[in-house]
């Protein structure tokens, strides 16, 4: 085996190094943030993550584009507010999104120039005649991600993306994927890779695709058209099938994507191989460790979540429902379905472990191969199975559905649980195995090595698999109308945003004022 790094290795270390020297250095005189209403602004935005519920990396993303939503009304004719963007640092610095004292405040004008000129594409997509929702939808996924990257201002991402994408365009050939002359392999393999190891979402990967096709805004067509390529790219058959594969088998790539972030040094560590192993052998134990933590961390995310949503239903839907149909509150079936699913998601998060010594041998081996080797020596460790369709397992799948959910519905019917009360326990049970088994992706994104289902296991899933069916169903309609976020961006955000704003002008009025004394 060589010591010397491959043509990819190579070029993942120039690329880093690059990334290094781009970063800010001297940034002048920053943007200090008066804590008036920080701790309200902090707690709030805890609170609203919870019932987002999405990747952690992405929610400073999501509040950039509720305050463009909140502070920048597309439909109007006026330019952005000059004042947008000092009120957005402000905002996030609150939040906890950003540090205070990071900022120069070069960035100011910067961002209101980032936020006039989508605002100016949204009116030009109009004209063209493109639909309202798809222009708003458009305008805000590039405006909320470029905002992100002028404030974040870090190459590394990319320069890991990139390698990632010519690792596996080196390794998958086309023909295990598709033999459709029509289909953009390439392009698919990009947005997988984005999607897979970046867990970028498709505002991210719109933006990052205009940065590498480097498609104009000044020619409106032909940028509209590139945005609904993108759409249908996204959701590709093909790209969904990339995704899942390289989803699969993506664990030793995103050990090294956690020492691309945390590592300063790791352009130095490369050139080294047995320097660079020892400290990827070590990087392995650390993503263990952390593992563990982001397991109890989504938990504690996702009993936040149950209790929340539950809260509301209970709220105004079943508390309502049993005050008309009995005259007064049913304690029992309103404290099964409150702490069932918790108890029930408890169970699921005892029942997962950390990956062997096995695993980790065969990440080393795999990174090796994939930095130092020949590069076509460089190989994944299966190939993708064609399903194979059989009616007898098609049949038995019905029927464990059927079994799984006539088993539940027998139980709340001995609880003597009407129909108001059956459904609110189905959606939380469903829901709450959806989020079990999220969380344990948080292991699956760290094995290689798949291990054998023993015969538990299999009965387990035969009951279980029926639910998380239905609560992805039900995430995926949650997600389109989140109906939690949308009480508390209307009900709470914008009351508090707005007063937390007076009070911060009031403050600033006050200061004004004990200068002139």
């Amino acid at each position: 085996m060589s010591e010397k790094l491959n043509t990819l290795g190579s070029q993942l270390k120039a690329q880093l190094e690059s990334a290094a020297t781009s970063e800010k250095a001297d940034q002048g005189q920053t943007i200090n943030v008066a804590g008036v209403g920080g701790m309200v602004s902090l707690a709030y935005e805890q609170l609203r993550n919870a019932a987002e519920y999405t990747q952690e990396h992405l929610l400073r993303q999501r509040a950039i584009r509720r305050f463009y939503v909140r502070n920048l009304p597309l439909a109007g004719k006026s330019d952005a507010n000059k004042s947008i963007a000092e009120e957005l640092v402000v905002e996030l610095t609150q939040a906890g999104y950003i540090e205070n004292d990071s900022q120069p405040y070069e960035i100011l004008g910067k961002l209101h120039a980032v936020a006039t000129r989508h605002h100016h594409n949204y009116r030009q997509m109009r004209e063209a005649g493109v639909k309202r929702s798809d222009a708003e939808e458009w305008t805000l996924d590039l405006l909320s991600v470029e905002t992100e990257d002028r404030l974040a201002n870090d190459k590394r991402p990319d320069a890991y993306l990139r390698f990632a994408y010519h690792h596996y365009q080196a390794t998958l050939k086309r023909e295990m994927f598709t033999d459709d002359p029509q289909d953009n392999f390439e392009a698919s393999l990009y947005v997988a890779v984005h999607r897979a190891l970046l867990k970028s979402d498709l505002a991210n990967i719109r933006y990052d695709m205009l940065q590498l096709y480097r498609i104009s805004d000044s020619n409106i067509h032909e940028y509209i058209e590139f945005q609904r390529r993108v759409s249908e790219l996204y959701s590709s058959a093909l790209t969904d099938k990339l995704t899942r594969f390289i989803d699969k088998h993506g664990a030793p790539l995103r050990v090294l994507k956690s020492m691309v972030e945390d590592n300063v040094k790791l352009p130095t560590l490369l050139a080294d191989e047995r320097h660079f192993m020892a400290a990827y052998e070590s990087q392995i134990g650390t993503e263990y460790k952390s593992a563990q933590s982001r397991l109890n961390k989504g938990l504690l995310k996702s009993i936040l979540f149950l209790l929340i949503s539950k809260g509301l239903i209970g709220l105004f839907i079943e508390v309502p429902y049993d005050l008309a149909l009995t005259g007064s509150i049913i304690i029992l079936p309103l404290v099964i379905n409150m702490l069932f699913p918790i108890a029930y998601l408890l169970v699921l998060r005892l029942g997962l472990k950390i990956p062997g010594k096995a695993n980790t041998h065969a990440m080393i081996g795999y990174m090796r191969d994939a930095l130092y080797g020949e590069n076509e020596r460089t190989t994944l460790y299966t190939k993708p199975k064609k399903s194979e369709r059989s009616t007898g397992f098609t049949i038995v799948y019905a029927v464990m559905f059927l079994v799984a959910f006539g088993a539940v519905i027998n139980r709340l019917m001995s609880w003597e649980f009407n129909v108001v009360q059956g459904t609110i326990f189905f959606v939380f049970l469903a829901t709450a195995s959806f989020l079990g088994f999220r969380l344990s992706h948080v292991i699956r994104e760290l094995e290689l090595l798949t291990s054998k289902p023993g015969l538990l296991q299999i009965v387990r899933d035969f009951f279980y698999l029926p639910f998380i069916m239905l609560g992805q169903w039900l995430s995926d309609k949650y997600r389109k109308l989140n109906f939690v976020a949308l009480i508390l961006d209307t009900v709470i955000e914008l009351p508090l945003k707005t007063v937390l704003r007076l009070f911060r002008q009031w403050a600033n009025f006050i200061n004004e004022k004990k200068d002139q004394i």
